[in-house]
């Protein structure tokens, strides 16, 4: 976490962001009130920090709210959901800061392209999940650090598939539990199945990842 704020000062983008979060706090209030006639979730927040708040006490209910608004020509509700996001942005470039600005563009697009009828629950994992494949697709891993570490799940998890030991299915089941954080259910509502097959999956994938953990190791 540490790591994530260090960036978060330091670099050019997320400071000039956050930057303009505090200059719009101000003038959001009159905002609000126009939103909440037409989304009453966002009625119990005073101002863009208090829609903060109510997206970390129901996430999926705010951010749809959002999502509908800037759907229908708010973009300043599109903007407090790519708020709420920068700290995912942060973790999945940490260690490669030159990243971040691609990252910021694909989680607008992420954004504004979302599809909320088809995806409704687990909207920040979704958007999180968006971001990371994009990425992925476009900028070619980079090389391993001189110094040796202990992987982290989303590394085992690139490597696995890399290797052909998971396919794309199980990769993003593993990744939505096991990186993004999420519930079996949580999951299974991302994945389009149920939270059995969730973890009939997830049980299944990793007894055959420890079978094969001197090649992941390598």
């Amino acid at each position: 976490m540490a790591s994530v704020v260090g960036m978060a000062a330091r670099h050019p983008a997320l400071r000039a962001l956050n930057s303009e979060w505090q200059v719009l706090l101000p003038t959001s209030v009159g905002q609000l009130m126009e939103w909440a006639l037409t989304e009453p979730v966002l009625a119990g927040a005073d101002d863009l920090d208090g829609v903060l708040d109510l997206i970390r006490q129901h996430p999926d209910d705010a951010l749809a709210a959002l999502l509908r608004l800037g759907a229908g020509g708010r973009t300043l509700a599109h903007r407090v959901v790519l708020q709420t996001m920068l700290g995912m942005v942060a973790r999945l470039c940490a260690g490669r800061p030159a990243l971040l600005p691609e990252a910021i563009s694909e989680l607008w697009l992420a954004i504004v392209d979302y599809p909320l009828d088809r995806r409704p629950r687990a909207i920040a994992a979704n958007l999180a999940w968006t971001v990371r494949r994009s990425l992925h697709t476009a900028t070619p891993p980079p090389p391993p650090p001189p110094q040796t570490r202990d992987p982290d799940a989303a590394s085992v998890l690139a490597d696995a598939r890399r290797l052909g030991l998971i396919d794309e299915v199980t990769h993003r089941t593993l990744w939505t539990v096991y990186v993004a954080g999420l519930t079996s259910q949580q999951a299974a509502d991302v994945l389009g199945t149920t939270a059995g097959a969730v973890r009939w999956r997830c049980s299944n994938a990793l007894r055959r990842l420890a079978g094969r953990a001197r090649l992941l190791a390598a």
